[in-house]
């Protein structure tokens, strides 16, 4: 892979790595949340699923890949009423707004992700 990089015009490896970190933080903190599919969507598996992230993503800044003097700066978690609609919440299914500050290009990227819980309702 990095035979490749260097051939790539400069603007595009820092593209690049962007998006294969952002690739790389969507699959881990989906990894890491998939046991909400053995619990009942609400306010306590909210806060569970948030602190899961949390303490991901602060690892992620404590080791210096996400910009920001304070993990406030870095990172912010929602999972909560204002993150689904009565339609997720009717379904079962749990919505996760995360934004973070990657080092490279320095803007806040935000990644939103979905998981079935066990309040999901059979398909007919």
């Amino acid at each position: 892979m990095l035979k490749l990089l260097r051939i790539l015009p400069r603007g595009w490896r820092g593209s690049y790595w962007r998006r294969s970190y952002l690739a790389y933080l969507e699959r881990a903190m989906e990894r890491d949340t998939q046991w909400v599919v053995f619990e009942p969507n609400g306010e306590q598996l909210w806060a569970n699923v948030r602190r899961t992230v949390e303490n991901f993503l602060l690892n992620e800044w404590q080791s210096g890949a996400l910009l920001g003097n304070k993990p406030e700066q870095a990172f912010f978690v929602r999972c909560d009423r204002s993150t689904m609609t009565q339609n997720d919440l009717d379904n079962g299914r749990l919505v996760c707004l995360v934004g973070v500050a990657p080092l490279r290009p320095a803007e806040f990227v935000i990644i939103r992700i979905g998981q079935w819980t066990a309040s999901r309702k059979p398909d007919p």
